[in-house]
């Protein structure tokens, strides 16, 4: 079930999925909302599998960006972040939620939502558990940010979205050490693509993969955290 279409009685006992994202720069040839728009389509393929146990949140597309100082993002700071959701989550557990599962495509997000979650599981009700799309990757390619991977599953979903002749201006697909943590990554790479392993390979099966092994695994969580046999 979605949250927006349910009504009051229908929210208790319920598994709340909370797809969340960024809107910030991937590079000359993908959308903005790139990490928003994967983990909305993980999230709605789960509940679409179990619309009786899941209530799907609308996708929260604002994420931590600072790492892409330099770079289009519309994002929030992490103490804003982190107060949001802890109130959404308060509100969500009060409301009569089961659990909630938080399902990240944005790696800025990562450490935050891992606070996040100590902190509402340590201090008050309920269960929040975070899936990470980036840690559960079932292809083992280095995609830091914008590389084969995140290109291959925007291929899949939305291909009108993405700029593959826009490629070719990426000249250099070096990474300076230290991104994330004491450089940003226009400073790490001035094309704002992280693909260490050279030249990007976008291709629809490489993103059909990842994305179904994701789905499989986030399933898996909802039953377990349900209490349901598989």
């Amino acid at each position: 079930m979605k949250l927006l279409y349910v009504t009051r009685d229908q929210v208790a006992g319920k598994v709340g999925l909370l797809p969340i994202g960024s809107l910030e720069q991937h590079g000359p040839h993908l959308p903005m909302g790139t990490d928003s728009i994967i983990a909305e389509w993980v999230a709605q393929s789960v509940e679409a599998k179990f619309p009786e146990l899941v209530l799907l949140f609308p996708t929260l597309c604002y994420g931590c960006s600072l790492e892409h100082t330099g770079f289009p993002y519309v994002g929030a700071n992490y103490i804003s972040m982190i107060n949001f959701l802890l109130d959404l989550l308060e509100s969500s557990f009060k409301s009569g939620l089961k659990a909630v599962i938080l399902v990240n495509a944005h790696g800025g997000n990562e450490s935050v939502l891992d606070l996040i979650v100590r902190q509402h599981n340590f201090t008050r009700q309920g269960k929040v558990y975070l899936f990470s799309l980036l840690k559960r990757r079932a292809i083992k390619l280095n995609d830091l940010h914008a590389g084969t991977v995140e290109s291959s599953e925007i291929k899949l979903l939305a291909p009108w979205a993405l700029k593959e002749e826009k490629v070719n201006e990426v000249k250099d697909y070096s990474v300076k050490s230290g991104v994330f943590r004491t450089v940003t990554v226009k400073e790490a790479n001035p094309y704002g693509v992280l693909n260490p392993d050279g030249p990007l390979i976008i291709d629809q099966e490489i993103g059909k993969r990842e994305l179904e092994a994701a789905v499989a695994e986030l399933s898996d969580l909802v039953i377990k955290v349900s209490g349901q046999s598989a």
